[in-house]
């Protein structure tokens, strides 16, 4: 017996223990909730009340200790200011001094009186003379001059809080009073009475408490870390809630009250509220779990093992079974749904069958080839189509592989290339054509593949159509050939139109020459007729040279070109003569820094646009040319102020051989759009039809 398999096996739990754990669960839950929700408002409330009470208590001291304070400046001010106490001082009468003082101590039950002499010499006193002994020559100096007059003494049994005053005659100190009171138990216990609470003063390592607190609790109250980082702040400790008051309003904070409320009797009853919580749950729970039990049963068990039999039968195919279950709640809406659902799936049935079919006479009926391929290069799918598309002896049977080793696959090499790279790539791929042969000619198809998805979308495949457009190329290639034949006949017409007109000229021109004659009397003539016969030569020249440009291109030379320089030649390159009354306007050419470009053939491109606009230029009209650097790319502009393009001239202003003068190739621009392209730039064309064009080439 596998007893390690038994014990890694999961149990299997009935609803029944599922929802008595999970009732279970709920109640230790609502009653953990409830216990902890309820103790923490009972803690917070007794904080808060102890909070407060310690923040009150915490006022009252501080009042008392100010109300001290003042009582023994008011004294020892009053006995400074006694004329005995002058005069014996003045004039240095010590037992006359010392029995006044007697007399003041006795009624202010003050610890002790003493008069010093400047520089803080010790003169006489009565009582404890504390300041004589624990106060330094320094600090009774300082008081002479009107430095700390508070101090908090620590004698060799108790401290002691002394306060001096001056004693001045004619506006002259002459001697130091100080009044000195016990900080002992009688102090500490005054403070208890005031603020009905336990107090320990600790000052220079000296304790005084008068409650039965041990060394201990009072060793760690005194060195409490937060008690020195954050003096005021209340805070617990052992069974004790804590505040410590510094005594910085006599000017000593490094003497300390530490206030203490004692909160045994508070933990007590917390501690005996949490065990009657804890009973009360416990009883709760398990006279809620026996109700729950019972109403389980009887309202849960019965009506479900019902439906669970009624479903294994529908598992079973028995799809005519209805649930019937006498209830009336919740689980008689679910065999109503039940009986729903099973009604709807015999519904579905029969409309799947109906759809099955439907998708087939869609396929069977599309007149292109589609073929399904799964991740194994299996056919998985055809239609019809695609058998009469690749002929019948190209057979498709469902899962052949398309690329067999042996190289005798049901597909064209070329199909079952697209199809395999269809499967490697997760891309769409549409209108790529392959050739192939078939019966001895050649077959033309456009092939689409697509990733095959399921449900999930996880591809399980990939999808080929394809089409037979063999006799549709056929037509383009014809029509292409008809279109070429159709523009090299415009063109001939257009060259030959070009090279008549100069020939023309140049005929006239020879004849005059022969003819009329004479250098003495016609020398002037003679100047105009052999300047025509060069420019019309040039003229020539331009248009061989641009049927030439546009038939066999040649490839950019890039060198560093000046942009000024290259206008500057291209406008060389041009017949201006023709145009003596045109303006000429260059623009911050010399501010554009050298570029790389091909020199001659970037020259040939700005003298046909330049010679376009010329052109379209009015007689005593305006070419502007300018060129600036925008985001680092090179702008040429050449703007006239013709007539401008309508919106159909400007789409097809770049079409080879089209033209909208009388005499012309239409190549101009076609070479310059084809260099700029070559220098990897673009060039635009903005024009309104009555304000002129601008061509901009982008570099």
């Amino acid at each position: 017996m596998d007893h390690g398999g038994f014990l890694l096996k999961r149990p299997r739990l009935k609803i029944s223990t599922k929802v008595s754990l999970l009732f279970v669960i709920l109640v230790l839950f609502q009653g953990a909730v409830t216990l902890v929700t309820l103790t923490v408002i009972v803690s917070r409330s007794q904080n808060e009340a102890y909070r407060s009470q310690m923040n009150h208590t915490v006022r009252g001291i501080k009042g008392y200790l100010q109300e001290v304070l003042d009582e023994q400046r008011i004294n020892a001010n009053l006995l400074s200011g006694q004329v005995k106490i002058i005069d014996y001082t003045d004039f240095g009468l010590k037992n006359l001094l010392q029995r006044e003082l007697a007399i003041y101590r006795s009624s202010l039950r003050m610890g002790s009186i003493a008069v010093y002499l400047e520089p803080g010499v010790y003169f006489t006193g009565v009582g404890e003379t504390f300041a004589s002994s624990w106060i330094s020559r320094e600090e009774l100096a300082a008081a002479f001059s009107g430095g700390d007059t508070i101090f908090i003494t620590a004698g060799p049994e108790k401290p002691a809080l002394t306060v001096f005053s001056t004693i001045e005659r004619d506006g002259r100190v002459i001697g130091l009073l100080g009044l000195s009171r016990s900080l002992d138990e009688e102090f500490v216990e005054k403070i208890q009475t005031l603020t009905s609470t336990t107090i320990v003063f600790s000052f220079a390592g000296r304790r005084i408490s008068m409650d039965d607190i041990s060394d201990s609790t009072v060793d760690k109250i005194v060195h409490m870390p937060e008690m020195q980082d954050e003096p005021e702040e209340v805070k617990i400790l052992d069974e004790y809630m804590v505040a410590a008051i510094p005594m910085e309003v006599w000017g000593q904070p490094q003497a300390v009250i530490h206030c203490l409320i004692d909160t045994t009797e508070y933990r007590r009853l917390i501690a005996r509220y949490n065990s009657i919580s804890l009973i009360s749950t416990f009883l709760i729970l398990t006279l809620a779990l026996i109700i729950g039990l019972v109403f389980y049963r009887v309202t849960f068990n019965r009506p479900f093992k019902q439906l669970l039999e009624a479903v294994y039968r529908i598992s079973e195919g028995n799809l005519q079974e209805d649930f019937q279950t006498g209830a009336e709640d919740e689980f008689g809406d679910l065999a109503k749904a039940f009986n729903k659902m099973r009604v709807n799936l015999v519904n579905r049935e029969r409309e799947l069958l109906q759809l099955s079919l439907y998708n087939t006479l869609i396929l069977e009926n599309v007149p292109t080839g589609i073929v399904t391929v799964n991740l194994e290069k299996r056919v998985t799918s055809f239609n019809s189509a695609a058998v009469r598309i690749l002929g019948e002896e190209s057979s498709l049977p469902i899962g052949a592989v398309i690329e067999p080793e042996d190289g005798s696959g049901a597909f064209p090499a070329a199909l079952s290339e697209l199809l395999t790279e269809g499967l490697r790539n997760d891309r769409y791929s549409s209108g790529r054509e392959i050739i192939f042969e078939r019966r001895g000619w050649e077959t033309i198809l456009s092939v689409s593949t697509a990733p095959l998805l399921s449900k999930d979308r996880e591809k399980i495949g990939t999808i080929g159509i394809f089409e037979d457009v063999t006799k549709v190329k056929q037509l383009e290639q014809k029509l292409t050939i008809s279109t070429r034949l159709a523009a090299l006949g415009e063109m001939a017409a257009g060259v030959a139109h070009q090279i008549r007109n100069p020939l023309g000229v140049m005929k006239v021109s020879a004849e005059m020459l022969r003819d009329d004659f004479k250098v003495t009397s016609k020398r002037a003539n003679y100047s105009r007729i052999t300047h025509m016969i060069v420019n019309e030569i040039d003229t020539l020249n331009l248009v061989i040279r641009n049927l030439l440009d546009f038939a066999k291109p040649r490839e950019a030379q890039m060198q560093l070109c000046s942009i000024g320089d290259l206008v500057r030649s291209s406008l060389g390159n041009l017949p201006l003569d023709n145009y003596p009354n045109l303006q000429i306007e260059l623009v911050d050419l010399e501010e554009v820094p050298e570029r790389l470009m091909d020199k001659n053939l970037m020259e040939q491109a700005l003298s046909n646009i330049l010679l376009n606009a010329m052109q379209a230029s009015p007689e005593h009209g305006t070419v502007r040319i300018g060129a600036e650097l925008v985001d680092g790319d090179l702008h040429i502009r050449i703007s006239d102020q013709g007539e401008g393009l309508s919106e159909a001239t400007r789409n097809k202003i770049f079409n080879p051989f089209y033209t909208t003068k009388a005499a012309g190739t239409g190549l101009g621009l076609s070479i310059a759009h084809q260099i700029v392209e070559k220098h990897k730039g673009s060039i635009d064309v903005f024009s309104e039809t009555g304000k002129g064009t601008t061509f901009r080439i982008v570099l």
